[in-house]
């Protein structure tokens, strides 16, 4: 969600939330002189915006590069809490880390057992 929320405050309300990154080199199948579908190692070496030139060592990307990056540590967090998750059923719900993880519903009982011991 957080990825959709960035694209659209970048595009419907002209902010910068995915962050640009400067790319020196590129790998490109379009770009390959020959038309063969291999990709070529392109080093960007100068780049011109509206006849203007700018020189940031390498292609303006707007937003991919950041966009990549947070699916990625996405990524790692949903592997880490599924492998907690399997540990947790493999040992019958007796880890600590995951159980302290998991909301529990509590009783009437419990509530009311709770509320006296304060």
């Amino acid at each position: 969600m957080w990825e959709f929320f960035e694209f659209s405050m970048d595009w419907f309300f002209g902010m910068d939330m995915q962050k640009d990154w400067i790319v020196p080199a590129i790998n490109s199948v379009k770009l390959n002189p020959t038309g063969a579908n291999v990709p070529i190692h392109v080093d960007v070496q100068s780049l011109i915006v509206n006849g203007e030139t700018w020189d940031l060592g390498g292609y303006l990307d707007i937003g991919i590069v950041d966009t990549m990056k947070d699916l990625i540590v996405n990524f790692i967090g949903a592997v880490v809490f599924s492998v907690i998750g399997i540990l947790y059923l493999r040992n019958r719900g007796k880890g600590k880390l995951a159980a302290s993880l998991i909301p529990q519903v509590r009783s009437k009982q419990e509530e009311e057992h709770s509320s006296r011991d304060q």
